[in-house]
């Protein structure tokens, strides 16, 4: 765990103070209703930012990402989440014959660059209020791959598919974040946004223009083997169902 992160969550607790060392305050309204659940599910869009020698190789990337949070009853602030992340960092596009003795019939041909994350992690998080932050770390697994689709040339879905570069490997880091609740019947939704910082350590990775066609039909690949740490921020919409 950074300092960074051990000054965070310090602080955290400290802005918390003893009013949330209470169970109830998770659990019941001022009039004595119970509140929000347990239960908090997140889905939103997502950009990474590049840092150090991976941002020499990347500019950026988007995609989406989802997290099931789960907060303990004992103590409010304290819970666990899991997320998932899909990201793209670069698409190429070509028009191909289907095949070198169906010359005539070309398909759209798309290469995409992407990285997939998986990770869970303890959280913090202010359980009341109308506005509540929250701090969290994690550790999982980073998945950076290369897949190349086939599909007609009039846009239509993909009949062929295949990865054509992958590497994988240990993941961990620290985010942040605040949740803005807006007040339903049978749900509490909220606005999300929040930033968390992705260490993924040295990956080999292929990016736009690295993989070559050869006049034979094979494949010629230019890796990249560099540190792959980014940002990722997120925005979106959070929700839990509320209990009586």
């Amino acid at each position: 765990m950074t300092r960074r992160l051990s000054f965070a969550l310090s602080v955290a607790l400290v802005t918390l103070g003893a009013p949330v060392a209470s169970a109830q305050l998770f659990n019941v309204t001022p009039s004595g209703q119970r509140s929000t659940g347990r239960w908090l599910f997140d889905f939103g869009g997502q950009m990474a930012q590049p840092i150090g020698a991976f941002h020499g190789q990347v500019d950026r990337a988007w995609g989406v990402g989802g997290s099931v949070r789960h907060h303990f009853r004992w103590f409010a602030p304290l819970g666990v989440r899991g997320d998932v992340t899909w990201l793209n960092y670069g698409n190429e596009n070509k028009d191909v014959p289907l095949s070198p003795t169906i010359n005539r019939v070309l398909v759209d041909m798309r290469t995409m660059n992407n990285i997939a994350l998986v990770t869970i992690g303890p959280e913090l998080m202010v359980p009341r209020g109308p506005v509540r932050p929250y701090v969290y770390a994690f550790a999982g697994y980073s998945y950076f791959y290369t897949e190349s689709s086939a599909s007609d040339d009039n846009g239509g879905s993909s009949f062929a598919s295949s990865t054509n570069f992958d590497d994988g490997g240990f993941a961990s880091g620290w985010g942040g974040g605040v949740r803005i609740p807006i007040q339903f019947r049978t749900v509490e939704a909220a606005l999300d946004g929040g930033a968390r910082l992705t260490r993924n350590g040295t990956r080999t990775y292929l990016r736009r223009g690295d993989i070559l066609d050869q006049p034979d039909g094979s494949l010629l690949f230019n890796p990249r083997t560099t540190p792959a740490d980014f940002w990722q921020f997120h925005l979106g919409v959070s929700f839990a169902p509320k209990y009586r």
